[in-house]
């Protein structure tokens, strides 16, 4: 069996679109709060931005953890690289998946993006998550085929070691 990529990308930062519509949230709470507060007290503006610094950066580490993000998926394996600093990589064998799950969240979907969810035989990480896929039925159907195909060629193997 060839090792074919079947993907190789980054999830879609589409899927930070709540930690942003918070963070917009928060903004407009503390205007709000600066706005009445006005009357009583002198406007701080070194307070305004210190708050809303403090948002930024809270909306601004998801999209850097989405950036920083590859996936890669082969005939063999699933393959997650993670980091600009401290870069790490784990895998997740395609032998290994058992259920596949697409889910399109209502949010995701106005944009083509899903999530594709495996459940695994991996004692460490039971369920991971491939958030923000574009087309994820597409690519879960893919997988769901690998995934078969490999049950079987393990399958096949057994008989063979047991006759």
């Amino acid at each position: 069996m060839t090792n074919e990529v079947i993907f190789n990308g980054a999830p879609s930062q589409i899927i930070n679109l709540p930690a942003l519509l918070k963070g917009a949230a928060v903004v407009l709470v503390v205007a709000l709060i600066h706005v009445c507060a006005a009357a009583y007290f002198p406007l701080q503006w070194k307070l305004v931005l210190v708050q809303s610094l403090a948002v930024l950066v809270g909306v601004g580490l998801p999209f850097m953890k989405t950036a920083s993000t590859e996936i890669v998926i082969d005939s063999r394996r699933i393959t997650w690289r993670q980091g600009w600093i401290r870069k790490r990589a784990s895998h997740l064998e395609i032998a290994d998946i058992r259920h596949i799950a697409v889910v399109y969240p209502w949010w995701q979907r106005m944009f083509g993006t899903g999530t594709i969810i495996l459940e695994t035989d991996d004692a460490r990480h039971r369920v991971r998550r491939l958030p923000g896929i574009r087309q994820a039925d597409r690519l879960g159907s893919r997988l769901a085929a690998l995934v078969s195909s490999s049950h079987a060629f393990e399958a096949a193997a057994a008989l063979a070691d047991a006759g």
